[in-house]
């Protein structure tokens, strides 16, 4: 890891470093950023923090916050005496545990909230002539590697917002060729909402954007919790698949079956007062699809293809003539080998040839 190499190059210059800290932005509509970390006992790590960061003691009154506010460079307080060890917080609690000098410098020159990094020293009398000059050294050379790895966090971080974390990382490895994919065996995953078409005639685009993007979150949530992978959202309606690994297809879908409780669960109890009580269908089954990609020549998408996906829809939609949230279908009960699934009997699915059994829960 590059900041562990850092360290150790350093420590041969007997600067004796507390802490050193790299702050990289990205592109994600959830995270402002990832700040990278290393401490003596720990080592380094990476803590991702969200845009509400720049709101609170995390960055609101920190060294990283003057340094924007200034302009400046770069920034250093002797932890060894005061006032200057009582400028900040966190550095007031770097002096207790024996840090002694900081030095905080923008690899970013010029960019609001652009990358930094800062170096914290247990050195008696803080960091010599030599030693300053070697850290104002280093930033013009970080400054290159730095901006190479925020756009590698930027281009993952928004390929696993708008692809999934799977499906990203296929297309990283290289998996972007129109026509290209894998045959994946899965749990799969519908779901919509009922009353959608009607909520949008009544209330404003604006007003139904954030309804669903509140309705999502509760679907997503738990999928993501219990292993599977939201692969599209469809207006209102969501498609998930839950591979099958080693431990069988029966661990999907019990996998499958218990975010679809989780998810039931969560919309039931969710007070929505613009568009009242939100009522969805949830359908399970269980198939061979190919994940890959599909589309036109300057337009692809990751998805899964395949006679499953067009049934596990089709079953869906019997949720609403058949009074039931939660159905699923013969393939997906055998597999799952839970004694407290019931049929509901066969039934003409639009699109499939033979008459196919429905089943659900009994506690449903």
């Amino acid at each position: 890891m590059l900041l562990d190499g850092l360290v150790a190059r350093l420590a041969a210059a007997a600067l004796e470093l507390h802490r050193v800290s790299i702050w990289i932005p990205t592109k994600h509509p959830e995270l402002w950023g990832h700040q990278l970390v290393w401490q003596p006992t720990g080592g380094a790590r990476v803590i991702r923090r969200s845009h509400e960061t720049s709101t609170t003691v995390d960055f609101v009154g920190t060294p990283a916050e003057a340094l924007y506010a200034s302009g400046a460079h770069t920034l250093r307080c002797r932890l060894d005496r005061e006032p200057e060890r009582s400028r900040f917080a966190m550095l007031a609690a770097m002096a207790e545990a024996g840090a002694t000098d900081y030095v905080l410098a923008s690899i970013d020159r010029g960019t609001v909230h652009g990358s930094w990094i800062s170096f914290a020293t247990a050195r008696p009398g803080g960091y010599d002539d030599a030693q300053l000059e070697l850290l104002r050294g280093l930033t013009p050379l970080l400054a290159l590697h730095m901006q190479l790895i925020g756009a590698r966090f930027a281009t993952r971080s928004l390929l696993e917002v708008y692809l999934g974390t799977n499906a990203a990382r296929r297309v990283l490895d290289g998996e972007f060729r129109r026509g290209t994919g894998t045959e994946l065996d899965a749990a799969l995953w519908f779901c919509d909402m009922r009353g959608f078409t009607s909520l949008s005639d009544r209330l404003p685009a604006r007003a139904v954007v954030g309804i669903l993007d509140r309705y999502f979150e509760h679907v997503a949530t738990p999928i993501e919790e219990h292993g599977g992978e939201v692969l599209k959202f469809i207006g209102d309606a969501t498609l998930a698949v839950f591979p099958i690994g080693a431990d069988g297809a029966g661990a999907a879908c019990r996998r499958a079956l218990d975010a679809a409780r989780a998810v039931l669960t969560r919309i039931a109890g969710w007070s929505c007062e613009e568009a009242g009580p939100i009522q969805i269908g949830v359908a399970l089954h269980t198939g061979r699809v190919l994940y890959g990609n599909i589309g036109g020549q300057a337009r692809l998408d990751f998805t899964v293809i395949g006679a499953s996906v067009n049934e596990v829809c089709r079953v869906e939609a019997m949720c609403k003539p058949l009074g039931e949230p939660l159905l699923m279908t013969s393939a997906f009960a055998t597999a799952l080998a839970d004694p407290d699934v019931i049929s509901l009997g066969a039934f003409e699915l639009k699109g499939v040839a033979q008459p196919q059994e429905i089943l659900t829960t009994r506690a449903r």
